[in-house]
């Protein structure tokens, strides 16, 4: 399961775990991460349809960073905390490290 499916998945969770709320902050919370989803699956679209190493590694940030976020919001929100797969235990910082150089420095 990708790290976007398991942010999907625990989106919806936390959603039914804390039913219809007229909290702002709740609100606010899923607002937040629900846009942080989408963006992750805008970059994964943008990464199969025009493929680059640095456009997969955007899309592996985004949706390793919604992911976390969605984790932390699931625990925030119900008490509870899924656990998290072992995909998450490459390091973001060197995926920001290509994605930075390129961008920077024009190297792949």
């Amino acid at each position: 399961m990708t790290a976007l499916n398991q942010a999907r998945q625990l989106l919806d969770s936390t959603r039914r775990a804390v039913a219809k709320s007229d909290d702002p902050y709740v609100i606010s919370r899923f607002g937040d991460l629900q846009i942080r989803v989408d963006v992750a699956a805008a970059l994964l679209e943008r990464a199969e349809t025009h493929p680059s190493p640095v456009a997969i590694t955007e899309a592996q940030i985004a949706a390793a960073e919604a992911l976390l976020f969605a984790s932390a919001t699931e625990f925030e929100l119900t008490g509870q905390r899924t656990a998290l797969p072992p995909s998450l235990d490459d390091p973001l910082r060197h995926k920001y490290q290509v994605v930075g150089n390129y961008h920077l420095n024009g190297v792949l």
